[in-house]
């Protein structure tokens, strides 16, 4: 089940990608009911968070805040900027959406 996988894949990565360049990206104030990721780097610090309808996408997006934080504010995604192979040390900490 896509649930139960403990990282993005680079095709979650190169989604999350897209979706900020396109704009195509949740906002949790607007739509407030999705799956969210926060990742934590080695030392345990929150690096990064995302929002999106799939724990895949969400953790993509997650890792795009970490890897580049402003990918979002600036529609733009500097090539080499994301790694797509995502390190052991990092974890993802998912939260599903409420049942309504």
């Amino acid at each position: 089940m896509e649930n139960e996988r403990t990282r993005p894949t680079p095709a979650d990565i190169r989604a999350a990608i897209r979706a900020a360049e396109t704009g195509n990206w949740i906002d949790p104030s607007e739509v407030p009911n999705t799956w969210f990721c926060i990742v934590y780097d080695a030392a345990g610090v929150r690096v990064g968070d995302g929002n999106a309808f799939t724990p895949g996408e969400a953790m993509g997006l997650a890792w795009l805040c970490a890897e580049s934080p402003d990918a979002l504010i600036d529609a733009r995604v500097e090539p080499g900027a994301v790694a797509f192979d995502v390190p052991k040390e990092f974890r993802f900490e998912l939260t599903p959406p409420r049942k309504t």
